[in-house]
């Protein structure tokens, strides 16, 4: 799945061409595609009690997992200004309408076109108030990680910088790269899908609460891969790449995709569990936007403050 997605990326950067793939918008997305396909998986699949914990547990994971252990790993971790001043508003305002839409327990149509209308008017911003950035590590979605596979993932994560700052030199191969990439995303979500339902009927754990952690900490793997690796290059500025706009990616469109396809239930986990600890994560990462750094201490809070999802999930206490 991963892999569908860095194809899928890397095709369409190239195929934007010059000074569109390196911008916000595109990286972002770039960044949630495989919970949005996921999310979408399960809504087409006649599973949407399955969509908001996939969301919420990815963007839980996004924030106190790879924020935390980078902070932990870098001791001081500092905030591009770009992410406090526009993209902390984003996740805020996500995190807003997301609460906002699960109030009742349920999200319907045209709370969904609520969120599809917030998203495009935060892309139309971002497209107009042009501000490249340096694509980073953490923006290919698919490092070294997938044993004999890894070799083609390293190579179209290096295709996908590279391409970034010029048009594509071939139309038709960029568009056949992303139609594969699209087809294997789709493909590998479906499995996924079907393969967490299938451990929930053999397992004492419900598919949501699978959803909340198995899906939401393989999603974010490669992302804590990637931000480490440039940790250790102590190029501390780039660690956490789009992680504000890449929360935002996956909340506004995918909630807001799904809800238009069926109406979106908040389970017992969800409202009990997954929303609060995303409220207090998305409250955590603005106000540490808003400081311009993560310190050694807060990322370790991050952490703990993960682990406490997780028990809390699972009823250790």
């Amino acid at each position: 799945m991963l892999i569908g997605a860095a194809w899928f990326s890397a095709g369409a950067a190239r195929f934007l061409g010059k000074g569109q793939g390196d911008r916000p918008p595109a990286i972002a997305i770039g960044a949630a595609l495989p919970e949005l396909a996921l999310a979408l998986a399960a809504a087409l699949s006649g599973r949407p009690e399955l969509v908001l914990p996939i969301i919420v547990g990815s963007s839980i994971a996004n924030i106190l997992l790879v924020a935390g252990v980078c902070a932990a790993a870098a001791k001081d971790l500092p905030i591009a200004k770009e992410c406090a001043r526009d993209d902390a508003s984003f996740l805020a305002l996500a995190a807003v309408l997301l609460l906002f839409s699960a109030a009742d327990g349920v999200i319907v149509f045209w709370e969904g076109l609520m969120m599809i209308a917030a998203f495009f008017i935060c892309v139309i911003y971002l497209f107009f108030y042009d501000r490249p950035r340096r694509f980073t590590p953490r923006d290919i979605i698919a490092p070294a990680m997938f044993g004999g596979s890894s070799r083609i993932a390293e190579n179209v994560g290096a295709r996908f910088s590279r391409g970034f700052g010029r048009k594509a030199k071939n139309i038709p191969a960029a568009l056949l790269l992303g139609l594969f990439g699209a087809l294997l995303l789709a493909i590998a979500a479906d499995l996924a899908i079907e393969s967490l339902a299938g451990m929930a009927s053999l397992l004492p754990i419900g598919a949501a609460a699978l959803s909340f952690s198995v899906l939401a900490a393989a999603t974010a793997l490669p992302e804590i891969q990637g931000s480490l690796r440039v940790i250790a290059q102590k190029r501390y500025e780039l660690a956490l790449g789009n992680v504000f706009l890449a929360v935002a990616a996956t909340v506004l469109p995918a909630a807001g995709i799904c809800a238009m396809i069926s109406p979106l239930p908040v389970g017992r986990e969800t409202a009990a569990i997954g929303l609060p600890f995303f409220a207090a994560s998305a409250v955590l990462l603005t106000v540490s936007g808003f400081s311009r750094k993560i310190n050694f201490g807060q990322g370790w809070l991050y952490l703990l403050l993960y682990s406490l999802f997780l028990a809390k999930l699972f009823n250790l206490f």
